[in-house]
């Protein structure tokens, strides 16, 4: 069984790609699966929210008056807007952020962090900073700058290919 389902990949794969661009985009999904699996239990063992929930906070925390409307969130933390509607029910829920109407348009609404989501986000990061230095950032050494352009180049393309769609 397995044979055949091996057979049936590699009869499907690009000629392009190269098994070394294989193995590499395969090492790069298991890393982030992994390492943010593990962030996650980390979090989870000191008695906090998961990742998906730093990943929001975070991105409202950087806006200069800490809020978005949820499609601009969505955006931000790569989840679609519905989605990400139902994830703001739950972290609205637990007092982390709160929907207000958006004072230039006042039929939108915008996410607003509050104090309780920034003093969430103060207890969440140093569990995360933790997991980023031990599961990424020892990894590293010297080729960060390089490893973040090329992770940003990957994700620019991904993007202007998405908007084209």
């Amino acid at each position: 069984m397995h044979m055949h389902l091996l057979q049936v990949q590699l009869s499907c794969r690009p000629m392009d790609l190269d098994d070394d661009a294989l193995a590499t985009w395969r090492a790069f999904l298991n890393a982030h699966a992994h390492v943010t699996r593990r962030i996650s239990a980390d979090l989870a063992a000191a008695g906090l929210p998961d990742l998906s929930w730093y990943d929001l906070l975070w991105a409202l925390n950087r806006q200069p008056e800490r809020r978005l409307r949820v499609n601009e969130l969505a955006r931000e933390v790569v989840l679609s807007p519905t989605a990400m509607s139902r994830f703001v029910d739950r972290v609205e829920k637990a007092g982390c952020v709160r929907r207000e109407p958006d004072p230039a348009d006042r039929r939108a609404l915008q996410v607003v962090l509050t104090d309780d989501g920034r003093a969430l986000l103060r207890r969440m990061w140093p569990v995360y900073a933790r997991g980023i230095e031990r599961h990424f950032a020892a990894f590293l050494g010297r080729s960060g700058p390089r490893t973040r352009a090329m992770l940003e180049r990957m994700s620019e393309s991904a993007r202007t290919a998405e908007a084209d769609v």
